[in-house]
């Protein structure tokens, strides 16, 4: 039998995209759906009191999903999210009146973010780690700043710079 509980690498990577777009992520709905939970706890680690879905958990959750909220304010960026998740990629990865190869930093981000949110739910719940808002956010720096160093997109760039205007290591504003 196979483990119901995805990995860290798992979710962000390709097959942890698959999962997130056709809702195949080991989410409390799917572990009730799969009789691997009972229905009585259906509820969300966020503890915000709805049901833990795919979309619900990155996208609308009041405490897991206000991260967004944060990335676009570190982005300097107004957006209006979208609660289903390949809406959300989409729309994130395709800001309007931003260049191509922006689309490609902000897809990493985006991976960042979802990478980070699936960790701290794991960590929530087999771990019993309380998380923090600005510690996720720092997470979701850390992680797409490595990615993209570790594919050598960022080389001009430190961390610190990084950190303080993104979208000037972007290339999006001079």
């Amino acid at each position: 039998m196979r483990p119901l509980r995805c990995s860290v690498a798992e979710a962000g990577s390709v097959k942890g995209l698959w999962w997130l777009f056709r809702n195949r992520f080991p989410t409390k709905d799917n572990l009730i759906r799969r009789r691997a939970l009972h229905h009585e706890d259906i509820y969300c680690i966020g503890g915000c009191g709805c049901p833990e879905t795919t979309n619900h958990l990155f996208f609308s959750c009041d405490i897991f999903g206000s991260v967004w909220h944060e990335v676009y304010q570190w982005l300097g960026v107004s957006f209006i999210s979208p609660t289903a998740s390949c809406d959300h990629f989409h729309q994130f990865g395709h800001m309007a009146g931003l260049s191509r190869v922006t689309h490609s930093f902000l897809k990493v981000i985006w991976h960042a973010c979802v990478w980070t949110l699936w960790n701290e739910r794991n960590n929530t719940i087999f771990k019993n780690k309380a998380w923090d808002l600005s510690q996720l956010l720092d997470n979701v720096k850390f992680v797409s700043f490595s990615w993209l160093k570790a594919h050598k997109l960022t080389s001009a760039f430190s961390y610190n710079d990084r950190w303080r205007h993104p979208l000037t290591c972007m290339s999006v504003i001079e």
